[in-house]
């Protein structure tokens, strides 16, 4: 299988003045970004070694550049949001210890707080644009660490996850081919650089000839959102679903969004009210497409191309395993994925869910079943079962059937002592004795929230997941309706 940066490199020859990345204020042809990335090629050649790279960068064009230009070296890669802080940065540096860390005018403020050192430090801004040698970009990729994504370490210090190139090759193939991607096609990029989702929006338009497109972060959510899909003519949009939520509630009508073919959601459970509302106004004509994968296996693994019945069923599916990929349910009701490359685990160790006694293996931590059908649906995170007064429970289930009360556009419930707390986001003079009504007709007694904090929005991650230390304390007193400060 011909590999990310060999498919890239055959799009510049064939079509080099193509736009390849439309930056929030940048664009770049495909020629322009192969001798950005023969440039950064050029530095990284001159450091001894072959240690990772770190790349702290805001400019996409910058940030793509410099994986390229490591994966033309043989060099691990590790992209990190500049908006990391610089203690976490810390962190990250002395778990990865790379070689050289790339900066750009945004990163450098950000490296120097720090205050590490024993590395070569490359400005993007001394970069120097460099004559292209394709046979660089046709190396073979080998199933070895090709590159390290942090996790957010909301509940302690980040996890480098080591990924492989080839895995990375496998997904964005199979999306192009499902997709039918090809010269011109606009995919969307919403995703921070320090995710592993943006590998995703990077490659599949750069290895099939189409158009990365940047949204400034005005743009991630709502009114400005749709206005920006409608403006850059964008036809593959990938999100998480509380971001394709605003989307929907941001006043479109059947005739907006005239380019737009395929939305991707990924990241978080997709609920049946996500599609009727959307199907609603569009049919399947825009089509929406469930996609399921743990950080630590590269991308999505499962997908599930939503139907018109997935509107009015109790759960939407992850569907079906990609190509080459296997899942099945352990004892506990787990899912386990077995993957065509070897899984590296984390920087300096193999624990979580890796299994030592074969490296293609990996334990979710989600529950699921398996429909008659075939297809996998999730039931929710072991790590999100308790028990209240002795009875099992599922809090995301609670959750959910807190989203489907009226009024309510998002919740999060979570066990604060020994009672549950629920977390909700409901229209204004919506009253909560209507939502406690809806939950006795949907659960019983014992797992009904003893305590609800409303907020405005819940607080979330970088990468559009519920930011759990920092919703607010919960209230000592039992149910009550007060809006909580802005945390």
């Amino acid at each position: 299988m011909t590999g990310v940066a060999a498919r890239w490199m055959r799009h510049v020859q064939a079509h080099p003045g193509d736009v390849a990345i439309h930056g929030r204020n940048r664009v770049a042809t495909y020629h322009d970004l192969a001798t950005r990335a023969s440039g950064h090629l050029a530095e990284l050649d001159a450091v001894p070694g072959g240690d990772p790279v770190l790349i702290v960068c805001a400019d996409p064009v910058e940030t793509v550049a410099a994986m390229l230009a490591a994966m033309a070296c043989g060099r691990v890669f590790a992209p990190v949001d500049v908006r990391t802080p610089p203690a976490r940065l810390a962190m990250a540096i002395d778990d990865l210890r790379p070689g050289a860390v790339v900066v750009d005018r945004a990163g450098a403020p950000v490296l120097a707080a720090t205050g590490r050192e024993g590395f070569r430090t490359l400005d993007a801004r001394d970069v120097q644009d460099h004559a292209v040698d394709p046979a660089r970009w046709h190396r073979g990729e080998p199933d070895g660490p090709g590159y390290v994504y942090f996790t957010s370490g909301t509940t302690g210090r980040p996890k480098g996850v080591i990924g492989s190139l080839p895995a990375i090759t496998h997904f964005v193939t199979w999306e192009i081919d499902l997709l039918g991607a090809g010269r011109g096609t606009r995919v969307s990029s919403l995703t921070s650089a320090g995710f592993d989702a943006f590998l995703r929006d990077a490659f599949v338009p750069l290895c099939s000839g189409g158009t990365m497109v940047v949204a400034p972060h005005s743009a991630r959510s709502g009114q400005g959102l749709a206005r920006w899909l409608e403006a850059n003519r964008v036809q593959i949009l990938h999100c998480v679903p509380t971001v394709f939520r605003t989307l929907r509630a941001a006043g479109l009508t059947p005739g907006s969004l005239p380019e737009l073919r395929t939305v991707l959601l990924a990241g978080e459970p997709v609920r049946p009210s996500d599609v009727r509302s959307w199907q609603e106004l569009f049919g399947t004509e825009k089509e929406l497409i469930n996609l399921y994968g743990p950080t630590e296996t590269t991308m999505t693994k499962l997908f599930h191309r939503i139907t018109a019945a997935d509107a009015t069923a109790d759960s939407v599916p992850v569907g079906r395993p990609l190509p080459d990929v296997a899942v099945r349910l352990l004892e506990s009701g787990e899912v386990e994925l077995r993957t065509p490359f070897p899984l590296h685990g984390y920087l300096g160790e193999r624990q979580g869910g890796f299994d030592p006694a074969d490296p293609h293996r990996f334990r979710t931590g989600d529950l699921g079943r398996f429909r008659p059908d075939g297809s996998l649906e999730l039931l929710g995170r072991r790590d999100r079962q308790v028990k209240v007064n002795g009875v099992r429970v599922e809090l995301d289930d609670v959750a959910n059937v807190l989203m489907r009360a009226p009024g309510v556009h998002d919740a999060h419930v979570v066990l604060a002592g020994e009672k549950l707390c629920a977390y909700v986001v409901a229209e204004d003079g919506h009253h909560e004795q209507q939502v406690l009504s809806h939950l006795r007709e949907q659960l019983p007694p014992g797992v009904i929230p003893a305590v609800f904090v409303w907020l405005d929005e819940l607080p979330r991650t970088l990468s559009g997941k519920v930011d759990r230390p920092r919703l607010p304390q919960p209230p000592d007193k039992p149910r009550g309706r007060e809006r909580a400060d802005a945390f």
